[in-house]
């Protein structure tokens, strides 16, 4: 017999391990890699998976494959109707010992309450008698057997459907006991497709000895996964999402209860984020564990979108609230600078070629703006201006758009935008991103003049804040990328990446505002 010791031997560690394992099952099952393991990590974390997809895509061969991993294990599979018994699942009822004993007993060799591995197709077809039972099978791994209670050896319970549990016909409890909810859709990926379409025979999936796992290695890393610490930065990132939960479902035409996430549903998740630490070889849960949630949180269809962008969102939420506080203080700071401003005399500015006035550090290069539009232009609010690329300036120029723009127009002009303007302290705002308009040398600041000559110039708290929080992000994400979870598919971490781009940007604009205030 395999033991823990034989394990450690092998010289490999846990990951190693799983991937192994993983890379056996799945053989000729294709774009199921991920959900393969996951039901791997729900039967080592005790947990049971539901798989929302239509026929024919591969639902029950996940569950079959899943019980090639255990050592000696057995499996009971069932489709469910509403015509569905009792007996059909958990056994037929023992005439004998109702005869001699006058006992109420079933006969569970081969049935449900025997199984390593359960798998239950359209679940919700089946009657409040097999739904009852399957509460306390699911959540507390027990079976009442007339007067005996059985303790189930089944590490995993998988189900299947093509909907979802209808409302008010008394099925929550039942919903509520399946922690991991994945959906399965059929093959995306075109070449993928023709793989399987050419495929000759389904290989048969045979498991090594040696990487059988046994109820000895079993138990050893549910133990192991209890022992995983939880940091009070993750913890930070379950309360950014409790209460973006808590926002969710107080929104306008909708149900609070989509949103619901139960006490005890908490401790399952937490539980299950431990196992995935463990068997990736961490002593501690990391962001990347995070992620699991996004299949662990949703109650409907409906809100699956919702739950990607909550829990995304608040892998980054430090970073976001550094960026909240950073644009609350550049407001602050552009609103103390407007009202301080007096009326600017445009003769401080330098001109080129007698009728424009020049924009420091704008991104396009050089950059135009007509003199006379500059008094026209308010202080308070916004107003629209053309952007376009002028020819014969070989350079990008900004007008302010009124009766006179419309009837200078812009016909025959290159790379046409419209802008809002606005101005402020000698400079000029564009779509809310402030630029220094060139002055004439003798306006030039002693500050600026010290930067010419290669001294240090001032650097704000603001841009600080902003070049500190970029580099977060980017150690945060490199971070999780690098961590290379064997639970978390590509499809996922690129959600977490388009978030993560999308907080760079926002933090990349705050940069360049507070550098030009």
């Amino acid at each position: 017999m395999q033991s823990e010791l034989d394990f450690k031997e092998q010289n490999m560690g846990t990951q190693q391990y799983i991937k192994a394992l993983l890379a056996e099952i799945s053989k000729g099952l294709y774009e199921k890699d991920n959900i393969l393991a996951l039901s791997l990590l729900c039967a080592i974390s005790g947990e049971s998976l539901f798989l929302l997809g239509p026929p024919g895509t591969a639902k029950s061969e996940v569950a079959r494959r899943l019980k090639l991993i255990f050592k000696n294990a057995s499996s009971f599979e069932y489709l469910m109707s509403r015509f569905s018994t009792p007996d059909e699942i958990f056994g037929p009822v023992s005439i004998q010992k109702l005869k001699s004993e006058d006992t109420y007993e079933r006969k569970v060799d081969g049935f449900l309450p025997s199984a390593t591995i359960v798998f239950l197709d359209e679940i919700w077809k089946a009657g409040p008698a097999i739904q009852n039972s399957l509460l306390t099978v699911i959540n507390e791994r027990i079976y009442q057997n007339g007067t005996h209670t059985i303790q189930l050896p089944m590490k995993c319970l998988i189900a299947a459907s093509n909907e979802l549990p209808a409302e008010d016909e008394g099925l929550e409890a039942l919903w509520d006991r399946f922690l991991v909810r994945v959906v399965s859709n059929c093959i995306e990926d075109e070449r993928t497709f023709y793989k399987m379409l050419t495929m000759a025979d389904m290989p048969i999936i045979s498991i090594p000895d040696n990487l059988l796992l046994t109820s000895e290695l079993y138990t050893s890393w549910q133990k192991g996964a209890k022992s995983v610490g939880v940091s009070t930065d993750i913890l930070s990132v379950i309360s950014a999402i409790r209460k973006a939960l808590t926002a969710a479902s107080k929104e306008e035409n909708v149900d609070p209860f989509d949103y619901y996430i139960s006490d005890r549903r908490w401790r399952k998740n937490i539980n299950l984020l431990r196992t995935s630490a463990f068997l990736n070889d961490r002593t501690s849960i990391d962001y990347s564990d995070i992620i699991l949630l996004i299949h662990s949180l949703w109650n409907k269809v409906s809100c699956i979108e919702s739950i990607l962008n909550i829990v995304t969102a608040s892998i980054f939420a430090d970073i976001n609230s550094i960026a909240d506080s950073i644009d609350v203080a550049y407001e602050k700071e552009l609103k103390r600078n407007t009202e301080a401003d007096s009326e600017e005399e445009t003769s401080a500015f330098k001109k080129f070629n007698y009728f424009y006035l020049a924009l420091k550090d704008h991104p396009k290069g050089k950059c135009f703006f007509f003199e006379s539009d500059y008094k026209y232009v308010p202080k308070q609010g916004d107003c629209p201006a053309v952007m376009y690329f002028d020819e014969n300036l070989r350079c990008y120029v900004i007008r302010k758009y009124d009766n006179y723009a419309r009837a200078f127009g812009t016909s025959g002009k290159q790379n046409v935008t419209m802008v809002k303007i606005s101005k402020y302290n000698g400079a000029l705002l564009i779509d809310g991103i402030p630029y220094q308009i060139v002055r004439n040398s003798s306006e030039i600041s002693s500050q600026e003049q010290s930067s010419k000559e290669g001294e240090l110039m001032f650097v704000s708290p603001l841009v600080s804040q902003a070049e500190m929080a970029i580099n977060a992000l980017h150690k945060r994400w490199e971070f999780i990328k690098s961590s290379q979870n064997i639970f978390v598919s590509k499809n996922d971490l690129k959600l977490v990446g388009k978030t993560e781009m999308s907080l760079e940007k926002r933090l990349k604009v705050l940069l360049a505002k507070s550098k030009n205030l």
